[in-house]
């Protein structure tokens, strides 16, 4: 077995994605894998699913994957871009990451794994990828877990600040006291940060709190409105 058709398989790659070359800098345990698609390949606007031909690609992209045999792993590939009558052009998604991620679901998968495990900021150091990537790793897997829950903010909401290491860093958890479940992480202590969170649902599922637990300050069940 070659190295292409190893990586094809290691990545779970299928039509009509392939690798097209894997280089390997020994030296610095550095591997690039070089992906592409079969040529008339169709691919499905992200909007409404219907598919079409390519039209054009988008500039390359690189995504960290999981480290081979301690050699740090980098996809690259150039998206492919389709015209949809009714959305106009649009990238495709690829596979084997999100459309605007950094790094591809297995390296996510594993991030969040080692997350849990501990803080921030050694996570970063075990990854061996930034602080802010690590943070907006969490990011991701929150609002993952929100998507796939009803569009309803909790009757009873907690609102908490974390110091995530040092030099007086925090985040803003906000979670639903019945169920004991993280709802949100923002950055920062400040009011600001819960901002996001409010603003996803429409205002009358506002209407639904009961009540909310500010750790920061006291009980309250009119702040909401």
């Amino acid at each position: 077995m070659d190295s292409i058709d190893l990586y094809r398989q290691l990545l779970g790659l299928t039509t009509p994605w392939t690798v097209q070359r894997v280089e390997m800098d020994i030296p610095k345990l550095h591997v690039d894998v070089h992906l592409e698609h079969a040529p008339g390949a169709r691919f499905a606007c992200p909007e409404c699913g219907g598919e079409f031909g390519v039209y054009d690609h988008a500039a390359e992209r690189r995504w960290r994957h999981l480290d081979s045999c301690h050699f740090q792993t980098v996809l690259h590939a150039r998206a492919p871009r389709v015209r949809c009558p009714e959305h106009g052009g649009r990238q495709a998604k690829v596979p084997w990451a999100e459309p605007s991620g950094r790094f591809t679901h297995m390296f996510e998968a594993l991030a969040i794994d080692v997350l849990l495990a501990t803080d921030v900021s050694k996570a970063a150091i075990l990854l061996g990828i930034t602080w802010d990537e690590a943070w907006h790793i969490m990011e991701r897997a929150v609002i993952r877990g929100r998507s796939s829950k009803p569009q309803t903010l909790p009757e009873h909401i907690g609102i908490d600040e974390k110091a995530i290491s040092k030099g007086h860093r925090y985040m803003t958890l906000v979670y639903d006291l019945e169920e004991a479940t993280v709802q949100y992480i923002g950055q920062d202590r400040k009011q600001t940060s819960l901002e996001p969170y409010f603003e996803a649902f429409p205002p009358e599922a506002l209407q639904g709190v009961q009540a909310e637990c500010d750790h920061r300050n006291r009980w309250t069940d009119d702040r909401l409105g």
